[in-house]
C-alpha cells in the first residue's frame, strides 16, 4: 500500500513541476519578441553520465528566460530526469558569438536512486546550476555550455543546437538598393546589441 502512495505522490509532485514549466513557458512567450527551440547532448563528469536535453529560449534583452528537461537514460550508472527554467544573461557579443552566464533551478526524478551508496538518497530533488555558455549569433546557432550543479556537485558539459523562429535575416545595402550576398552571414536580431 505504501508503494502505491509513494507512487501517487511522485505523479503528482512531477504533474505540479510540468505544471509550474508550462506558466513560466507561457509568461515568457507573452515577453518575448522571438523564440527558439533546441536539443543538446549531455555529458557529466563525476558520474561519466551521457544525457539529451531539450530547451525553449526566450530573449528579453540582455536576459533569456530558458526553459528546459534532460535526461540520463539508464544505460547509465545515474539514471534520472530534470525539469526546470535557468536565465541566460548575455556577456559580451562579437559579430559572430555571445558569450553569456547562466543560472537555473530545477526538480531532479532520481530513478534508481535506490541503487546509491549514499544514505540519504531519494527519488525526488530539488537543484540549483550555474555556468557559463557561448553561443552563435545566427537565427539557427549551435551553443556550448559549462554547468555547475551545487546540489549535487557536480559539473557538465552540454553541446546543443538552437533555432529561433521570427528571426529576420538581414541584408547588406550599397547606393539605395539591397544586395544579397550569399556568403553574408546573417544575424539574429536578439543579440546584435
Amino acid at each position: 500500500m505504501s508503494h502505491i502512495f509513494k507512487k501517487h505522490c511522485i505523479d503528482l509532485s512531477l504533474k505540479k513541476n510540468i505544471l509550474v514549466l508550462l506558466i513560466c513557458l507561457i509568461t515568457a512567450t507573452t515577453y518575448s519578441q522571438n523564440f527558439g527551440i533546441g536539443a543538446s547532448a549531455i555529458y557529466n563528469f563525476q558520474t561519466e553520465s551521457f544525457g539529451a536535453g531539450i530547451r525553449a529560449e526566450f530573449p528579453v534583452n540582455r536576459f533569456s528566460i530558458v526553459p528546459q528537461v534532460a535526461f540520463y537514460p539508464g544505460f547509465n550508472k545515474i539514471n534520472e530526469y530534470y525539469a526546470g527554467v535557468g536565465i541566460h544573461c548575455n556577456l559580451f557579443s562579437t559579430k559572430k558569438f555571445t558569450f553569456y552566464a547562466l543560472l537555473g533551478g530545477a526538480y531532479n526524478g532520481w530513478i534508481n536512486y535506490k541503487d546509491s551508496p549514499i544514505n540519504d538518497a531519494k527519488y525526488s530533488n530539488w537543484d540549483l546550476e550555474g555556468g557559463l555558455g557561448i553561443k552563435t549569433n545566427r537565427c539557427l546557432h549551435p551553443f556550448l555550455e559549462y554547468r555547475y550543479n551545487l546540489h549535487w556537485k557536480e559539473t557538465n558539459l552540454q553541446l546543443g543546437l538552437m533555432y529561433f523562429f521570427h528571426c529576420k535575416n538581414s541584408g547588406s545595402s550599397s547606393g539605395g538598393k539591397q544586395h544579397r550576398n550569399v556568403y553574408e552571414i546573417h544575424y539574429c536580431p536578439a543579440y546584435n546589441d
